[in-house]
């Protein structure tokens, strides 16, 4: 059976090169990246270029970067290493959406039940984004952290994080924002966002699992997150996986080469997706998000149960098993059969919620597979 993966807003297929740049780590350039010797120091010279070429991509200083397990260690490592910096010292109020990643949402619940921090979630308009003013009539005395994702993981949608930033210029107010799905799929220069903390992923970029990054400006005083050793300028102790660097390197290598091919294609398939959906469905397809300021490789649909007969627990089984490979919402939350917390807080009712579909997608889909796709909706749904 034809097997089409449109959930790349999940993961990403690692590049081959990719997998291949990773493999002389894990055979005979095994060594650690602390050790002063030979094997030591190839391994070294590896992790600080692959820090200088994501620095270079990312339009910052290769000092101001950091390697992590993941984006959410990333996005855990700049809330709490903040908070906990300012613990005690009078300020403690911190302000986000209620449309963020899990990751930053639990982390903050944690610092708001354990340690008694102030959270604030501001609530997003239609297509969930956060404005200047919004937040600034939300302002207190005792704020020290904005955190704000730059692009949405489920509906694509991109906040102004330039002018959220530039909002809170000379209040003493850090900003954090979640880059993990925008690296790649449009053009920006991380310096002129004005971010003071700024989470990354590698396998969302068609890098390896297991490998994130966190941008921390300088002058930025974080405390460490993990303890152990000196790792990482002592900010993130424990032995760098180098064979997870390589590929990280790698996929930003190809990221420099093909980021505007990249994004010609997203575009692409989101205008064929788009006029298809509505030719075929008409007003009976939601967008859940608009084209305006949205990624090009997200498209967040709900459809109207008035207009059509389908089982909102079984669609994305039904694609499943026509072979299509989508998504109802953020991988981190799937599995639950609960509508996703993004779509209501944005004004769908739980039933449309839970219908929904996320189709996201990567460098090597077709006009074909997206053809594939609206094929398969068509026979799903049947009209009233």
């Amino acid at each position: 059976m034809k097997k089409i993966y449109l959930d790349n807003a999940a993961t990403t297929k690692p590049d081959p090169e990719v997998t291949d740049a990773m493999l002389p780590y894990f055979k005979n350039d095994f060594g650690n990246a602390s050790s002063i010797h030979g094997f030591g120091k190839s391994a070294k010279v590896l992790l600080e270029d692959t820090r200088d070429i994501l620095a270079e991509f990312l339009g910052v200083s290769s000092k101001e970067i950091v390697f992590t397990g993941s984006g959410t260690e990333a996005d855990n490592h700049a809330l709490k290493g903040f908070a906990f910096r300012h613990f005690g010292s009078g300020k403690d109020h911190i302000i986000s959406s209620s449309v963020e990643h899990s990751a930053v949402i639990d982390t903050l619940n944690y610092l708001e039940k354990r340690f008694h921090f102030k959270i604030t979630y501001l609530k997003p308009d239609r297509y969930g984004r956060i404005s200047a003013d919004q937040l600034l009539s939300n302002l207190t005395p005792s704020v020290f952290l904005v955190s704000l994702m730059h692009s949405n993981n489920e509906t694509g949608v991109i906040n102004d994080i330039k002018g959220i930033s530039g909002s809170l210029q000379g209040k003493d107010i850090a900003v954090h924002t979640d880059m993990v799905q925008s690296l790649g799929k449009i053009k920006f220069d991380l310096k002129d966002l004005g971010a003071d903390l700024a989470s990354f992923s590698a396998h969302k970029i068609y890098g390896p699992k297991g490998i994130g990054a966190l941008y921390i400006k300088n002058g930025t005083a974080l405390d460490k997150f993990i303890h152990g050793g000196k790792q990482e300028r002592d900010i993130r102790g424990g032995t760098e996986s180098i064979p997870l660097i390589a590929g990280f390197k790698k996929a930003v290598e190809l990221l420099k080469r093909k980021s505007d091919e990249d994004i010609a294609t997203y575009n692409s398939l989101k205008d064929r997706l788009n006029s298809g959906l509505k030719k075929n469905f008409g007003d009976g397809v939601i967008f859940n998000s608009d084209n305006e300021n949205c990624l090009p490789n997200i498209v967040n649909i709900s459809f109207d149960k008035n207009k059509f007969t389908f089982d909102e627990e079984m669609l994305l089984i039904q694609l499943d098993l026509k072979g299509i490979a989508v998504s109802g919402g953020s991988a981190c939350t799937a599995g639950t059969l609960k509508p996703s917390y993004v779509l209501k807080e944005i004004g769908l009712d739980e039933r449309t919620a839970m219908g929904s579909l996320r189709i996201s997608f990567g460098r090597t889909n077709t006009a074909d597979e997206i053809d594939f796709l609206m094929d398969a909706l068509k026979d799903i749904l049947k009209q009233k």
